[in-house]
């Protein structure tokens, strides 16, 4: 507590011998001990009666302006008396214009979220309408439910809880918010008390968040077939088509109970409800101040540290897998590893606290993501050995057909362009010596080249003519999640040649975001003799 400050009265105060009889009521005093900012005095403690006397000391003697203190040093009890903070009125006008923000923001993201989910290309009003209805409404609901069970156990226990502060998140951060806090300006009475007002307020998150995702899961099975070209809106960078979220143990287990696929066409309701339940896991890591850190320092005492020092490390560790882990672990490390102890930290908590407290840890393991969003964008190409026509083009002097397996690596559809071109020729040379062509002559002998492409499903593109062919929208193809797909590239060119190689390459369509608008490119390489 930050608040020990200001001097004790001195020796022979009647302020002094007030406080000494006001604990003595409460508690046999054998010693005293006056400090420069505090006041010592050894007592007997009944550890029957011990959680109940203390507690309606501490009330007395907040209400006198003190705040007490009972730690057990070399065999013996102490408590350990300061003055209580002073503490400024608060601002509800803050809380307000912060509500009001985060419910802008997340509409925003909603309305950004249904125009994906939709297929659309331009914001009208009915996507902000949909966006509040069918994600800002559910997700301020969540962290409402969440903060307000943390409200309630406090202001139930008499400690200075504020109402809830939402904290809003413009774009390019996907869903409008980074959560909510209380703030509790009272120090923690015990530990029943820490473990009570930190587990309520994640016990009735991830409360709220369940009927939240199954009813979007469910809603998810009629989503409309946008097709994999569709690469959605970008905003500063941050690419709406290309988000995929990541699984969890428990999101997993929610998804087995409806169609296969149904974890890639996520209704803006299931991930409101996907928020939710990444939001209680995020809470209960237990570091510092985060609801996680209050309930394994009321589990596990001041042993607590070590874990919080192993929940940093391991942030520290995912961070190479998500930078968004190191900038949190950053936070937790500005915010202070350390918890502080109760008032009280001498009554250890009940069996049903202990029980509790292995469902919070369940909840944390199950809900948490290593990688939460993702743009997923993986493309394989295997090449097949080389075809040769039964008979050459009319007017080709060599032909031969390039074939390739185009690999989607990804959990969700992807749309694919694709290119080819010359980049070797070997021909025949003076003194029968073979010449390998490169410049100008690679580029005459190839401005002769004819392409075409057989697609999937059939669907033929070209002829195409020059050194290089392509294939784009309205010709780009679909390969299902996971999936692959054939392709094939039917070459010939009017001059001899005795071996020619080109590269083939395979292009998402919605190329990444923050990668300058590159392609993802694999190049598979193949050869053919002249005919």
């Amino acid at each position: 507590m930050g608040g020990r400050t200001g001097p004790l009265p001195g020796s022979g105060g009647t302020e002094l011998d007030r406080l000494r009889s006001t604990v003595s009521a409460y508690f046999p005093v054998y010693e005293t001990q006056i400090g420069p900012q505090s006041l010592l005095l050894a007592v007997h403690t009944d550890r029957a009666t011990l959680e109940g006397k203390f507690d309606r000391l501490r009330v007395e003697l907040w209400n006198q302006g003190y705040v007490p203190f009972l730690r057990h040093s070399g065999g013996e009890e102490f408590i350990e008396v300061v003055r209580r903070p002073k503490l400024g009125a608060r601002r509800p006008w803050t809380n307000l214009a912060l509500l009001g923000g985060t419910f802008a923001t997340t509409v925003l993201a909603g309305a950004l979220i249904w125009l994906t989910y939709t297929g659309q290309l331009s914001l009208t009003v009915t996507d902000f309408g949909y966006g509040a209805l069918y994600f800002a409404a559910p997700v301020m609901a969540i962290l409402g439910i969440h903060e307000f069970a943390h409200y309630w156990v406090a202001r139930r226990r008499h400690l200075d809880a504020s109402f809830p502060y939402f904290l809003p998140v413009p774009p390019p951060i996907p869903f409008g918010t980074f959560g909510a806090f209380v703030s509790i300006r009272s120090p923690f009475p015990d530990r029943k008390t820490l473990f009570d007002v930190g587990a309520a307020g994640p016990l009735a998150g991830f409360a709220a968040a369940i009927p939240v995702a199954l009813a979007g899961l469910y809603v998810s099975i009629h989503s409309p077939l946008v097709p994999a070209s569709y690469c959605g809106i970008t905003v500063l960078g941050q690419s709406y088509g290309n988000l995929f979220i990541g699984s969890s143990f428990f999101w997993s287990f929610l998804t087995y109970f409806f169609p296969p696929g149904i974890a890639s066409l996520h209704h803006p309701l299931a991930l409101a409800g996907w928020v939710g339940v990444l939001v209680t896991a995020i809470n209960l890591l237990p570091a510092g101040s985060l609801d996680g850190g209050h309930i394994f320092r009321a589990l596990l005492g001041d042993r607590s540290r070590f874990v919080s020092y192993s929940a940093a490390i391991l942030l520290f560790g995912l961070g190479f897998f998500y930078t968004g882990w190191l900038i949190f672990a950053v936070l937790v490390l500005f915010l202070g590893l350390r918890h502080p102890a109760p008032l009280n930290d001498l009554t250890p908590l009940d069996t049903k606290r202990y029980v509790v407290g292995g469902l919070v840890a369940a909840i944390l393991v199950a809900g948490f993501v290593v990688v939460p969003l993702a743009e997923p964008w993986a493309v394989g190409l295997a090449g097949q050995p080389v075809g040769y026509p039964h008979s050459l083009p009319p007017g080709a002097a060599v032909a031969a057909n390039f074939s390739a397996l185009v690999e989607n690596q990804n959990p969700i559809a992807h749309a694919y362009d694709l290119s080819v071109s010359v980049s070797a020729v070997e021909v025949n040379g003076s003194g029968g010596h073979t010449v390998n062509l490169t410049g100008a002559a690679l580029a005459n002998w190839s401005q002769n080249a004819t392409w075409t492409f057989v697609l999937p499903a059939g669907v033929t593109a070209g002829p195409f003519t020059g050194n290089a062919g392509s294939v784009s929208d309205p010709d780009s193809f679909a390969v299902n999640a996971s999936s692959s797909l054939p392709v094939l590239v039917k070459f010939s060119d009017t001059q001899p040649a005795l071996m020619i190689e080109v590269t083939l390459s395979a292009n998402t369509v919605c190329a990444p975001s923050g990668q300058g608008g590159a392609q993802v490119r694999l190049t598979a390489t193949f050869t053919a003799t002249s005919l």
